[in-house]
């Protein structure tokens, strides 16, 4: 009608506040500021939760503000472009994509703060700082949080007194006072921070050191208002000397008041006069501090001084003596003029904070700025949220997105998404299902996510992680990284919900046609539209017609659209034009599950959930008949296409598991495959370690074998020293056959060579005769090793072989006897070797045995009286070494005797069980002598012992020759 037209272009509609509201966004942002530390963050989000109109007073005092800041820019003119770009004009929400990506930018810095160890360095020492060549950090400090706890920052309420005409006092000056000095703890805690990574390859911090770079105290500012005051709060005498001295007189006035009032009371013709029966202070003040006396009352008037009170019983008067009124007025002078001293000060410190305001305004904008930074960070681990890739191409791509509202009121079994709008080509989503179904929480949780986006706030979905997908034509799986994306969208215009009303006269379809007007008039490329039930409230057709004009015009924008529709016509279009996307809510068993199930168009359910609400069964039976065959037909197709649809999720569903479930045992595999072979490379390195430990160890047996030769080459030693030469190369093939890797190399070997050693001529003692037509081996590394060669020709140093006709020449080291001809009776392949003892050691040469013989004629005499100390066997003597000998010094001889016992008791299965003990001379040789007197009496162990030799250590060593143990 005409009137209601006339209503409509009256009608004053404020979308953006409407939207905010519709889509509960109020409730997001008051969790923000609940995480807020400082008064000022708090008050600039509720702000933008809930818009209030300024008052008359305010708008003055904000346009007397701007005024005042204009004149200050004059000459350099006012800053344009982007919000964010000046610290006191940015706001909690961002002006641009770059400002969001900022935003978030600074919330990874805070976090990585929280959960990482930081640690910045202090200035070096000045000496450190000019050595230039070598330039020294300074100490290092662990940095937390930015230190803005515990302080309100909230200085508006005073700046609102300047702004009034008012002089600031004590409190006032004080909370300023207080605020810079912490404002000073944030830039020393900047200062640290911005050291990080500048000399190192750590990660920089940029967009937190960004925020507080505006942070800036004039420092005369701060070191007169941190002097100001004293410790008792008030104004500083040594700052303020004037103030001092005024307060110095007043204390001797005041003295001396004192002493007066004291002799005046102890005089005798006062104590008569005095009121003391009330049991009050004598001295008490009244009228701004004048000191009276109680005097009762018939001696008011007996000339003791002026009466300023009586008493509520009358019996009392309050008089100020005589002798005291001047000195009393003397000091109120004082007071006076101490009071007129306070004022100029107060004056000069507010002269003070207005020349600076700019900068401590500017400065409390950037401590806003980190505080919203930190309450972001801590609304976001209550939502559980993520940090979004956030463009400028109207994206929105999520998974298991989860309406915020429902995270924080903390409720159970959440249902996530997977929303996508605006990629591949897709401007808009048609949203289709049953009532009651979810389709309006969709519709909430994009708008939500596209503020929540706006404002740098973490979205509660699923983090990046990597999907794998099979492509239709090769099979193929293609694996690639999804990434939560929601880009920058402004503006976000919603209309959901009515907007009817009695008093304007709208009805529902006027109210819904009124938003459809501001939203194509506010509407542009990159903008998000939600609708709810878009054609709705009049005739259907009509409804529908106006809505998929109203779709067509909108995307022609390029704004990105989402609805929520029943109507088969826009179900259809929805599947048809490329530019939209279908999306249906998922219904199961007669219930909504409220899982969006992206690209199926779904039912709407009506008679489902009319019998779920208990509506009376005869009521829908018979709404059951009056559909028509083919709404009927499609309905029944519908829920059968999304029956077979939920089929094949679920086996999709488990397929995606089973995939994951055998990369994830592959990655394990892997990790166990390089586990295991680090430890295998690990236990290498520690047999080579030992090995060659041990080795050295032999290596210095020898070197100490060989000195001895050197220092008495007789017969004796000689042949001892040949034993000992053999059992060390014993112990040392033993160690090097206990390698893994030598062990392993050798099972290779012996299987290539046929178990067979190959000995070279040269090596051999006793010399083969040799004539031309014998057959040889040759055992020089490379491609004729193990083949078998004629002799052709002999030489002194050379034989020349012929090798399956080929002549070569070889060297006497080069060649071997063939296996057969080095096997002895037994059948062991000695290599042409010399003959072996039972025990399979080496048979020791004609020399050594020579030796031997002639060393055991001479025999050995005991130590004690000529007593016999032969060894009686044919063991021989293998000197002293580490493994044979036991070091008793500094014991006692208890100690002794059981290191020695244990010693013994260890090399008794020994052949050669010679022990020697290291007790050394000491002061006087006691415990050489106990040790000897205990091994003369020994009967158990012992078989002789004397002195060692010369080449043994002499007289510090004691040699015992055990008892042998018979089988």
């Amino acid at each position: 009608s005409n009137t209601e037209k006339e209503l409509a272009e009256q009608q004053h509609l404020d979308l953006n506040d409407r939207t905010m509201t519709t889509l509960d966004y109020p409730i997001i942002l008051k969790a923000l500021a609940k995480e807020c530390e400082t008064v000022p963050a708090r008050t600039l989000v509720l702000r933008n939760a809930f818009p209030q109109k300024e008052t008359e007073e305010e708008e003055a005092r904000r346009l007397k503000r701007k005024k005042s800041k204009g004149k200050k820019k004059m000459s350099g003119g006012e800053n344009g472009g982007d919000a964010d770009d000046d610290i006191e004009t940015m706001g909690l929400t961002a002006s641009s994509v770059t400002g969001v990506q900022c935003r978030y930018n600074a919330i990874s810095e805070m976090k990585r703060l929280v959960s990482t160890n930081v640690y910045g360095h202090l200035p070096p020492p000045r000496k450190s700082q000019e050595n230039y060549k070598n330039p020294k950090k300074g100490k290092q400090i662990k940095l937390g949080l930015p230190p803005i706890l515990g302080t309100s920052f909230d200085l508006q309420s005073i700046f609102d007194l300047i702004d009034d005409g008012r002089v600031l006092e004590g409190p006032e000056i004080l909370e300023i006072a207080t605020t810079l000095e912490k404002m000073m703890e944030v830039v020393r805690w900047n200062n640290l921070l911005r050291t990080v990574g500048k000399d190192d390859d750590e990660e920089k911090f940029v967009e937190i050191p960004k925020l507080c770079k505006s942070i800036y105290i004039e420092p005369d500012l701060l070191h007169l208002l941190s002097n100001a005051f004293d410790n008792e709060g008030r104004l500083s005498a040594t700052t303020f000397p004037a103030i001092g001295r005024l307060r110095a007189q007043i204390r001797s006035y005041k003295a001396s008041i004192m002493t007066k009032l004291e002799t005046i009371i102890a005089s005798p013709s006062m104590k008569n006069k005095l009121a003391l029966e009330s049991g009050g202070p004598i001295f008490s003040e009244v009228n701004g501090g004048r000191i009276v006396i109680p005097v009762q009352d018939a001696y008011k008037n007996s000339g003791v001084g002026i009466m300023h009170d009586v008493s509520r019983s009358g019996k009392t008067v309050f008089v100020e003596p005589t002798e005291i009124v001047g000195p009393t007025n003397e000091m109120k002078q004082v007071e006076v003029e101490l009071r007129q001293e306070e004022a100029k000060v107060w004056r000069q410190l507010t002269e003070e904070v207005i020349k600076h305001r700019d900068d401590i305004e500017r400065s409390v904008s950037s401590i806003v700025q980190i505080d919203l930074v930190l309450a972001r960070m801590r609304l976001g681990d209550l939502l559980n949220g993520v940090i979004p890739v956030v463009k400028d191409e109207g994206v929105m791509s999520v998974r298991e997105a989860k309406h915020p509202v429902l995270v924080l009121r903390e409720l159970e079994d959440i249902v996530g998404n997977d929303i996508d709008l605006g990629d591949n080509g897709n401007q808009g989503l048609v949203l289709t299902g049953p009532n009651s179904g979810g389709k309006t929480v969709i519709l909430k949780l994009m708008g939500l996510f596209a503020y929540m986006t706006r404002d740098g706030i973490p979205l509660p979905a699923a983090p990046a992680c990597t999907s794998i997908t099979v492509d239709e034509e090769t099979g193929d799986e293609i694996m690639e990284e999804v990434v939560p994306r929601v880009d920058y969208f402004d503006p976000v215009l919603a209309d959901i919900g009515d907007i009817q009303s009695v008093d304007g006269d709208l009805s529902t379809f006027s109210g819904h046609m009124l938003v459809c007007r501001e939203v194509l008039a506010n509407s542009k490329k990159n903008a998000l539209v939600l609708m709810d039930e878009l054609g709705s409230g009049t005739d259907p057709a009509q409804g529908v017609a106006i809505a998929q004009a109203l779709l067509e015009a909108l995307l022609e924008r390029g704004t990105r659209v989402a609805i929520t529709t029943h109507y088969m016509e826009l179900k259809q279009l929805a599947a048809s034009d490329d530019r939209f996307e279908v999306g249906g809510m998922q219904f199961v068993g007669g219930r909504p599950t409220y899982k969006l199930l992206p690209g199926t168009v779904g039912e709407s359910y009506a008679l489902a959930v009319a019998e779920r609400l208990n509506l009376p069964q005869s009521v829908i039976q018979r709404a059951n008949e009056l559909l028509d065959s083919e709404t009927r037909q499609m309905g029944d197709l519908i829920r059968d296409l999304e029956d077979q649809k939920a089929l094949v999720d679920a086996q999709a569903l488990e397929l995606e598991q089973k995939k994951k479930d055998m990369a994830r045992l592959e990655i394990e595999m892997q990790a166990q495959r390089e586990k295991l072979e680090a430890k295998q490379l690990s236990a290498r390195r520690d047999e080579a370690r030992k090995f060659a430990a041990k080795l050295e160890e032999k290596e210095n047996i020898l070197e100490d074998i060989l000195q001895r030769l050197k220092s008495d080459p007789s017969k004796k030693l000689l042949a001892r020293s040949w034993d000992d030469i053999r059992f060390v190369r014993r112990d040392a093939l033993n160690e090097a056959e206990n390698v893994p890797s030598v062990m392993k190399r050798l099972q290779k070997s012996a299987a290539a060579a046929a178990k067979v050693e190959l000995v070279p001529l040269s090596e051999l003692r006793e010399k083969p005769d040799l004539k031309v037509g014998d057959t040889l081996v040759i055992c020089k590394k490379g491609a004729f090793r193990g083949k078998e060669g004629i002799i052709n020709q002999l030489g002194s140093n050379k034989i020349q072989l012929s090798v399956s006709g080929v002549p070569v020449q070889m060297k006497m080291n080069e060649i071997a006897l063939p296996a057969s001809a080095v096997q002895g009776e037994n059948g062991n392949n000695d290599g042409g070797k010399r003959q072996r003892n039972a025990d399979g050691s080496p048979e020791m040469s004609k020399i050594a045995r020579k030796a031997m013989a002639e060393a055991e004629s001479m025999g050995e005499t005991r130590i004690n009286e000529g007593s016999s100390a032969t060894s009686g066997g044919k063991a021989v003597d293998v000197g002293r070494l580490d493994r044979n000998t036991v070091d008793v010094r500094g014991c006692n001889l208890e100690e002794a005797k059981r290191k020695c016992q244990d010693k013994f008791s260890s090399v008794m299965m020994s052949k050669r069980p010679v022990i020697y003990i290291l007790h050394g001379h000491g002061t006087s040789g006691v415990l050489k002598q106990k040790i000897r007197d205990w091994l003369k009496r020994d009967r158990e162990w012992v078989k002789s012992y004397k002195a060692a030799s010369r080449e043994d250590g002499g007289d510090a060593f004691t040699r015992v020759e055990l008892k042998k143990i018979k089988f």
